[in-house]
């Protein structure tokens, strides 16, 4: 049936922060079932293009703005990774859109306003809209040389010089029919439901390429190629710890020995970082070479959401042939891979998967000793949610010259981005809290929970320090969670150790989770041979304080407990990071 023009429709302003758009369930009270929009508004809420505007209204008559519709065509495209880079003033980084600008001006679907602003918050009219989508299409590398003769349209005359090609574009592809048999009315504003009636006939239109020529054939990973995430050095440290075979500075000395081809002291001058994880080299041909690229990584077969993962440049070998350097794969999991170009050719989508290792080591760009709390599988055979909590050495350091802990801009937006972290945890001393104010970048949440001796935990002023650490490492609305000392060792290593008793793990791992910190530049942490320090009196004091409990899982909760933490916070970390 014929529909009347409605333009495009959007996404509402509060849709896209950071949720997931829920799918469309039942009628909205403002859209009746006889609305001419209505099936229209049931497509883009279903397809998760759109939302409600909140009260069980969808507010159909409600314009469009700028932001609303990059955010929709971003996310009709799956939400790709964008650095984030402050072009326009009027843009902040911690908006929801934000990602959906620089996408869009990157790839030259919607310019600024000015050489500095882009203008948000302006309306949108149904000629500019049109502009928009031409040029979006051609984004995709559809033809967009049809078009309409409009001297039918009494009001052609008022279409704006820049947007004639557009609007006589989408009334040839039936994209646009008039506001009446005789008018384009083309300087009035895009409604909601106009944009959703455009959005579901953009779905339904069938687009020729602009050029079919080329191919895409991916080589590796193979199919179905299983793929370890674990540096040769980890793999040699796992097989002795757990084999009975393991001499801690024998093991690091074959390890800097082999790095170095030459007799090793241990820990030589500025020292090793073994705790990075293997990045994984992507290959394929293609036999046009002037291709703009993208490699496209995900759990799911529909690609519907990009895997967290870091992903680096693509760059040339020979003869057509091209690769990518991948890393921070969880542990056991499947991924598809597919490569994706200008011109809409994409490769046919392969499959792998990662070994189950016992941990995620995680690569952060200057960073050290950084890892993912999940993958491990517990005492009951349960595995542990990846990519909630991450453990690891401070990302900025307070001696500028020290190489080893201070993130760059790249590792600090691997953090945020790629992993998706939210909130960071410092357990560092209180005197350094003018130093950590720069730590509150890319909108991670910055909170400072200053140490006490760990021998002082037991104490009033380590109780309460104690209380305040754990309500927020228990807090799952603050995940993903990355929280750190100096060195990410032994402060962080016993609040993690306290975590992983909590969620049922093997003794023996929680001790090769705080002695695989050797593996990074920082001194040597061996638990438990080395018991003359502070690293596990906590523990070791727990077991004194309830010996009538069996477990060390039991007296960690008592003493959390006896903080006044409630059991029922305590069960909500266990439900939601213990898979079943």
């Amino acid at each position: 049936m014929k529909m009347r023009f409605r333009l495009f429709a959007g996404v509402l302003a509060a849709i896209m922060i950071i949720l997931a758009v829920p799918a469309y369930a039942s009628a909205f009270s403002d859209v009746e079932a006889d609305r001419w929009s209505a099936d229209d508004v049931a497509y883009v809420v279903e397809k998760g293009y759109m939302n409600g505007t909140g009260n069980g209204n969808f507010s159909p008559e409600g314009t469009m703005t700028r932001a609303m519709i990059v955010t929709v065509l971003w996310r009709r495209e799956g939400s790709p990774k964008v650095r984030f880079t402050p072009e326009f003033k009027d843009v902040s980084e911690n908006e929801y859109y934000a990602t959906a600008v620089i996408w869009a001006k990157v790839n030259g679907i919607v310019n600024g306003t000015s050489d500095t602003e882009f203008s948000p918050d302006a309306n949108v009219t149904r000629e500019q809209l049109a502009a928009m989508f031409m040029r979006y299409t051609s984004f995709l590398h559809y033809a967009v040389t049809a078009r309409a003769d409009l001297k039918g349209y009494s009001d052609a005359g008022k279409i704006s010089p820049y947007a004639a090609d557009a609007v006589a574009w989408a009334v040839k592809t039936g994209l646009v029919t008039g506001t009446s048999a005789t008018t384009l009315s083309p300087g009035d504003n895009a409604s909601r439901e106009q944009f959703a009636a455009i959005l579901r006939r953009y779905d339904g239109v069938k687009f020729e390429y602009m050029n079919t020529r080329g191919k895409i054939n991916p080589v590796y990973p193979e199919d179905g190629e299983e793929i370890s995430v674990l540096n040769p050095i980890m793999k040699t440290y796992i097989r002795r710890f757990y084999g009975g075979d393991f001499d801690d500075l024998e093991v690091l000395d074959d390890a800097y020995t082999w790095l170095s081809g030459e007799d090793s002291l241990y820990f030589p001058e500025g020292g090793h970082e073994l705790s990075y994880p293997v990045f994984v080299y992507f290959t394929w041909t293609c036999d046009n070479p002037i291709r703009i690229m993208k490699l496209e990584i995900s759990e799911k077969e529909d690609f519907s959401e990009l895997a967290d993962v870091t992903v680096g440049g693509i760059f040339s070998l020979n003869d057509g042939t091209y690769s990518c350097g991948v890393t921070n794969f969880r542990v056991g999991t499947k991924y598809y891979w597919r490569v994706r170009s200008d011109f809409a050719v994409r490769s046919e989508v392969r499959s792998f998967t990662t070994a189950p290792d016992r941990y995620r080591p995680i690569y952060l760009e200057g960073g050290s000793n950084v890892r993912d709390m999940g993958g491990w599988v517990n005492a009951e055979g349960k595995t542990i949610r990846q990519g909630a909590i991450f453990r690891g050495a401070e990302p900025e350091s307070y001696d500028f010259e020290d190489p080893n802990h201070f993130l760059t801009d790249s590792g600090r937006r691997a953090l945020a981005e790629d992993l998706g972290v939210k909130t960071r945890l410092d357990l560092q001393v209180e005197s350094l809290e003018g130093l950590h104010h720069q730590g509150e970048w890319y909108g991670i949440e910055y909170i400072l929970r200053p140490s006490k001796k760990w021998e002082e935990c037991f104490e009033d002023e380590g109780r309460a320090w104690m209380k305040e650490v754990f309500e927020v490492a228990l807090d799952t609305s603050k995940y993903p969670l990355y929280f750190h000392c100096y060195a990410g060792a032994d402060r962080t290593g016993t609040v993690a150790a306290v975590l992983e008793c909590l969620l049922g793990m093997d003794m023996k791992d929680i001790e090769f989770d705080f002695s695989v910190t050797s593996l990074s530049t920082c001194s040597p942490r061996f638990w438990p041979r080395d018991r003359d320090g502070s690293r596990v009196q906590f523990v070791d004091g727990l077991a004194e304080m309830y010996p009538e409990k069996e477990t060390t899982q039991e007296r960690v909760e008592e003493f959390l407990v006896s903080l006044g933490i409630s059991r029922e916070k305590i069960e909500e970390f266990r439900e939601y990071m213990i898979l079943d």
